[in-house]
């Protein structure tokens, strides 16, 4: 049985590993085989999140908000969940105005808890005008939550760092193998 634990879960890393880097090279086909045969493994909020992101930037948006809209309900308690606000919005500006701006409203507000870059301002300024730039949105949105994610990793790596003597998603936390306990 152990054996067996490790052997998909394995498959899983290999999965979600082998369709980022598909990702990163614009792979978009064998990204979204790699991400479903990692959810295939392991039920995860982060194979959803990644699904959507691949039906976002290929255009297939109703695929991408079930994506997302899943992920979401799985994952607010993961340090993936501002990647998911993000592309959240992200696909709901491209399909829909009203519902775009509300989701960004709720990426501002969250993102702005957790020691934001300045382009912050930026992205609330597209919120509050209702003007937004997509393409732009897209490349600030994707640099935060770089940053965000990062200052994570290296706290959940090293036990230093931003994070470090921060409240996190409202209470006291300690990261331990990539989940958020209170």
């Amino acid at each position: 049985m152990v054996s067996a634990c490790s052997t998909t879960h394995y498959a899983y890393s290999k999965g979600m590993f082998d369709g980022k880097d598909a990702l990163k090279r614009g792979d978009y086909i064998g990204a979204k085989r790699s991400f479903e045969d990692a959810y295939q493994n392991e039920k995860s909020p982060d194979a959803f999140m990644y699904l959507a992101i691949v039906d976002y930037k290929t255009n297939n948006l109703d695929s991408a908000e079930r994506f997302i809209r899943a992920a979401e309900t799985m994952s607010s308690g993961n340090y993936h969940y501002l990647r998911v606000l993000g592309y959240k919005a992200l696909i709901l500006l491209k399909k829909s105005g009203d519902q775009g701006l509300e989701a960004l409203d709720h990426y501002v507000a969250f993102y702005a808890l957790h020691d934001p870059l300045e382009s912050i301002n930026d992205v609330h300024a597209m919120a509050r005008s209702g003007n937004v730039d997509v393409s732009r949105l897209e490349n600030l949105i994707e640099e935060q939550i770089s940053w965000y994610e990062s200052d994570i990793e290296l706290y959940m790596g090293s036990g230093v760092g931003y994070y470090d003597a921060r409240d996190f998603f409202g209470g006291s936390f300690r990261f331990h193998g990539g989940g958020t306990f209170r």
